[in-house]
């Protein structure tokens, strides 16, 4: 079932502002963004690894391929990384080499919950999401950042053909349930008709 709640860039914005005011805001701010700004599940940036996301010189990738060991249904995935979600990375480079120092390799994890180098569980993942959302009166889990991205492409005009590619779904009817019918996207639909 897809949540049909709208979430507001103003909200999505204070999100971000309350996560930036977390003890461990840097991970859990990337996973956020990967979220809405990636469209990815949360079994994709869980087990996101250097070598997927940077290149041997510490760049990041136009687009992130994975294998199907991170993907669900036992396919290969591929997510675009936009201009924003690239500043991210970039940033988000340093804080794993200074984490790791002289432990950092192409297979560190970017998403770790101990000093371990082994990906978040889950679990863990969805009750710090779902906690997030909550604390704005938002009902919501690890899914609902690929929510938004996907609304807010639709919502953008961006063809289901299209973002039915960048979220791998096998099919566009899967993509067209996270189209909300708001009341306002529906009258201008209707006002750009003139003759």
């Amino acid at each position: 079932m897809v949540n049909q709640e709208k979430v507001s860039d103003k909200q999505i914005k204070d999100i971000l502002v309350y996560i930036n005011g977390l003890y461990y805001k840097k991970p859990i701010r990337m996973m956020f963004m990967c979220s809405i700004l990636g469209g990815m599940r949360s079994i994709n940036f869980r087990s996101l690894q250097v070598h997927d996301v940077y290149k041997p010189d510490g760049t990041v990738k136009e687009t992130i391929d994975l294998k199907s060991d991170k993907n669900k249904g036992d396919r290969t995935a591929q997510y675009r990384v936009n201009q924003q979600l690239r500043k991210e990375f970039e940033d988000y480079y340093g804080y794993l080499k200074s984490r790791w120092k002289d432990r950092f390799s192409e297979d560190t994890y970017l998403f770790t919950s101990q000093k371990m180098n082994k990906p978040y569980n889950p679990r863990s993942i969805y009750r710090i999401f779902s906690s997030i959302y909550k604390k704005f009166y938002i009902h919501g889990g690890t899914h609902m950042g690929r929510h938004i991205y996907i609304t807010k492409l639709i919502n953008n005009g961006i063809n289901p053909f299209i973002v039915q590619k960048l979220v791998n779904h096998r099919s566009v009817q899967t993509t067209q349930r996270y189209f909300l019918q708001d009341a306002d996207l529906l009258q201008a639909a209707v006002n750009t008709l003139k003759f």
